[in-house]
């Protein structure tokens, strides 16, 4: 009997010598040492196969966790109960986060005062996520960043930083266009164009605060959290992270929801830029107001490509908490009209208010459902010129036949808490950009037109 292990057969060289031969009566005992010899290396391949699986999926594992704090915007500290940096990711190159790993937060980045020590240990004994903000520099290059932390490891916490600049420097812009628009209220000289500001500026305002309480849900109800989560759970089974992974029910779907999670993050990032670019849309607008009611006594607007599309979609959104508000259906008929030449910010103002004194005048008869129809083409004018045509029709309370030709007087309202100058101030913007308006109403109870008309200049070869 010839052993086949080729660790066996040292082993009884070294015993019997070169030129052995294995005795009649231990042929028994070496073939089922042979046999478990053969079983061992069978089994220890195996296990060597795992633990190689093993790594290669811890390291797949830690590659999708840099990817993740590669792609999300925040920076994530671990801390202990003193405050002092463990590990940090997302704070410049790797070089600056080793330089701060060992340090204590607050003197190297969190300059918070002595609130930090206490919100630290609140989190650590209640086991809770708190929030503070942090901000440096001065003037325009301050900048601003929300701070949650969140407990994880006994005595640890994780503190995730988000920079908040953007929508901080959106209320400093609107703080400042509020201080902006009283001066140009006590400046002017003519009390038409002080309400006229005040009046349209309030609209823009609404979408304003919309998009405003839209970025502070979406903050609230952020999907870091669930990072957090990860990254506990990782921590309690440091050490046996790869038999986790590998093994435990938990630890298969980490990776999946970390992919998840990836997505969810970028797709939350994108929606609030979103949010911060209308709302930037929205303060320009405010501007363009103050300057453009500031002229009216002198000069012509200022013409540029539009799509009118466009104008619509931003009028209804401009208006969309009080059309929810109100339930009132939005019907849109818009035919295909080309990029024209068009002061966009003074079209948008008219459409603004039309669409608002559509919504009041439903409120007038509650007992219904309501509708607002949009409609826009071109069209062609009697003497051979092409018009744009813009048509905001409701089903409110209609105009009386002896309100008619009074409607875009200075200081006219039928509305009891109304001032009169919406409309008013729209005819004087159509007429800036040598255009009109016009209402029609059956009569009282059978609803409303207000139809916008304005020269169709093409912007083709204008770019």
């Amino acid at each position: 009997m010839v052993p086949t292990q080729s660790l066996l057969k040292r082993q009884l060289k070294r015993f019997f010598g070169s030129d052995f031969s294995i005795p009649a009566e231990w042929e028994g005992f070496v073939a089922a040492v042979d046999s478990a010899y053969g079983e061992f290396v069978v089994d220890y391949q195996l296990m060597e196969r795992s633990m190689e699986l093993s790594s290669q999926e811890l390291l797949e594992a830690n590659s999708e966790i840099r990817a993740i704090f590669q792609a999300i915007p925040d920076v994530v500290f671990r801390l202990d109960n003193q405050g002092t940096i463990l590990s940090v990711n997302g704070a410049g190159g790797e070089v600056q986060q080793r330089a701060l790993v060992g340090r204590n937060i607050q003197e190297c980045w969190l300059h918070s005062g002595r609130e930090f020590p206490e919100v630290l240990r609140r989190v650590i004994e209640e086991k809770s996520m708190l929030s503070i903000e942090h901000s440096e520099g001065a003037n325009e290059q301050a900048s601003f960043h929300e701070v949650r932390l969140v407990p994880v490891l006994q005595d640890q916490v994780v503190a995730i930083a988000r920079d908040i600049t953007g929508r901080k420097n959106a209320e400093a812009r609107l703080k400042q266009m509020h201080q902006q628009l009283s001066d140009a209220s006590r400046q002017a000289g003519m009390a038409e164009i002080a309400n006229n500001v005040l009046h349209n500026v309030g609209n823009v305002l609404n979408s304003v605060n919309v998009s405003a309480g839209l970025i502070g849900s979406k903050l609230r109800e952020s999907k870091d959290q669930g990072l957090a989560k990860a990254v506990q759970l990782m921590n309690e089974h440091a050490m046996d992270l790869g038999d986790f992974l590998t093994r435990d029910a938990k630890g298969k779907a980490l990776p999946g929801y970390l992919n998840k999670l990836v997505a969810a993050l970028a797709a939350e990032k994108q929606s609030i830029a979103q949010e911060l670019e209308s709302l930037s849309r929205s303060v320009d607008h405010i501007k363009e107001i103050v300057a453009t009611q500031q002229s009216y006594s002198g000069s012509t607007s200022v013409a540029e490509p539009v799509h009118v599309r466009d104008l619509m979609e931003d009028a209804l959104r401009m208006n969309a908490a009080s059309i929810a508000r109100r339930q009132i259906a939005v019907v849109k008929d818009f035919a295909d009209v080309p990029l024209l030449l068009l002061d966009k910010h003074l079209v948008l103002q008219i459409l603004v208010n039309l669409i608002r004194n559509a919504e009041n005048a439903m409120d007038a008869v509650p007992d219904r459902s309501h509708q607002i129809t949009l409609r826009m083409n071109v069209v062609e004018s009697a003497e051979g010129q092409r018009r744009l045509r813009i048509r905001v029709e409701d089903d409110g309370e209609g105009i009386a036949p002896e309100n008619l030709t009074r409607l875009f007087g200075h200081g006219f309202t039928t509305r009891k808490n109304g001032h009169g100058f919406g409309l008013h101030s729209c005819a004087l913007a159509a007429k800036e950009m040598q255009g009109a308006i016009t209402a029609h109403s059956d009569g009282l109870d059978r609803g409303a037109v207000f139809t916008l008309e304005l020269p169709a200049n093409s912007a083709e070869g204008s770019q």
